[in-house]
């Protein structure tokens, strides 16, 4: 293992200001990290933290978040019923093993381990290691995840050094972060990050990024930082997007920002559409928008429409192509409702694009009305395109239907001959 290593003053003073200067196209962005601190610790005082107050867009937006959501199905009645939670004498009358357990770790934990461990194998195993590991971790977390980094293998080794970290993480972050620091480099070291950040972020945001901000480029940077803004937006989603833009703006990870972008969008459209406008920079990020139209299209395809139709074409918002994403996902769910849509759109580059995604998603349900759409657009290069990828997907399934149509529909002669040679007819 590792030799721990203790950051220097400069050091963590380079990391404030690093974190600090990421994201200059961010307006007032340095005095609102500056006191991000403070409001996250005005927020845990509360029962639940609040969003910010949305701000007004220009252009025409959705209902409220709270009006769209009260249409869906509560949870409550479609999953069973969570099980009580047991008490421990509960614990100890139905099973004896894990009451063995139990006592056993509060007399010694190591040796807890290995009777555990020679006693049961499979779930039984794992789920004794983790009561283990709950009394172990809560009087000395170090040496519990010592233990389990040098002797734990598989799924145990990852769970157990979750719930370990995660316990430790709520006690003390910034011990745990130093802990971290000297594990090995392998999956169990993204196990620990990920649950150490989990738990930081909502306690001390600030101090969170500027750890993760230290981590080299990588895997193990990649997935902490995803796991980071996860737990960020729960809070605050407004910071958490801003954070995972200087990511994708100066460590090339776009992914994390595009995802920060759905999850804002999934949890009130109209905050993340706010957001866009407002937010230097924001609207102009490469697939920003395409990830914020994609994320409203799966959640509540019909309101995504009809804000989708209010936009004006001169409005930084629009873009034609859009309609194809919003066709691609609507169409998956509601195909009759999406075609109805995509039939009053006159023609030109929308009406194309809202054709190009409804045929893609419709191969694979109703191939066709997928090739007799493709045939309908506009513009004579992307409706051959677009009728060649369909019938040659349709090609695949059902060759003879597919030449059929071919030979049968009103095409240009040099069209025909191509997409019959696709097929394979002579």
């Amino acid at each position: 293992m590792l030799p721990r290593k203790y950051r220097s003053a400069i050091t963590v003073g380079i990391d404030l200001f690093l974190l600090f200067a990421i994201v200059p196209f961010v307006a007032g962005l340095r005095i609102e990290l500056n006191n991000l601190r403070e409001t996250v610790r005005e927020q845990q005082n509360t029962p639940a933290p609040a969003i910010a107050q949305e701000t007004p867009a220009p252009a025409p937006v959705d209902p409220e978040p709270e009006e769209i959501v009260s249409e869906r199905p509560d949870l409550a009645e479609i999953m069973p019923a969570p099980e009580p939670a047991l008490t421990v004498e509960a614990m100890q009358s139905e099973d004896p093993f894990i009451s063995e357990a139990r006592r056993r770790a509060l007399e010694d934990p190591e040796a807890a381990m290995l009777w555990v461990q020679m006693q049961a194998t499979g779930p039984e195993r794992l789920r004794g290691m983790l009561e283990v590991v709950a009394l172990w971790a809560a009087d000395d977390s170090q040496n519990a995840l010592l233990w389990l980094e040098s002797n734990a293998q598989g799924l145990a080794r990852i769970e157990t050094l979750y719930s370990g970290m995660d316990l430790w993480s709520r006690q003390d972050p910034a011990a745990a972060s130093e802990w971290i620091l000297g594990m090995a480099n392998d999956g169990s070291k993204i196990t620990a990050s990920k649950a150490l950040v989990t738990n930081w972020v909502q306690k001390d945001p600030v101090a969170a990024a500027v750890w993760v901000n230290a981590i080299e480029p990588g895997n193990l940077r990649n997935e902490t930082a995803s796991a980071l803004v996860d737990s960020w937006m729960e809070a605050d989603p407004e910071s958490a997007t801003i954070w995972a833009m200087a990511e994708a703006e100066f460590h090339g990870d776009k992914a994390i920002m595009q995802s920060a972008i759905a999850n804002y969008t999934a949890k009130s459209p109209r905050l993340a559409e706010a957001f866009l406008r407002n937010t230097s920079g924001a609207a102009d990020a490469p697939g920003a928008l395409e990830s914020y139209v994609e994320s409203y299209a799966k959640r509540y395809p019909d309101q995504a429409a009809k804000w989708y139709d209010a936009l004006p074409e001169y409005d930084r918002l629009y873009d034609p192509n859009h309609a194809e994403i919003l066709m691609r996902e609507w169409s998956r769910t509601d195909s009759v409702a999406a075609s109805g849509w995509l039939n009053e759109i006159p023609s030109g580059g929308k009406r194309d694009a809202a054709i190009k995604g409804f045929t893609e998603t419709m191969m694979e349900f109703e191939p066709v009305a997928a090739v007799a759409w493709s045939n309908q657009i506009s513009d004579p290069v992307q409706r051959t395109e677009t009728l060649k990828n369909s019938i040659i997907a349709w090609s695949k399934q059902a060759p003879q239907e597919a030449l059929e149509w071919v030979n049968s529909n009103n095409l240009a002669p040099d069209i025909r001959r191509s997409l019959a040679s696709e097929i394979g007819a002579d």
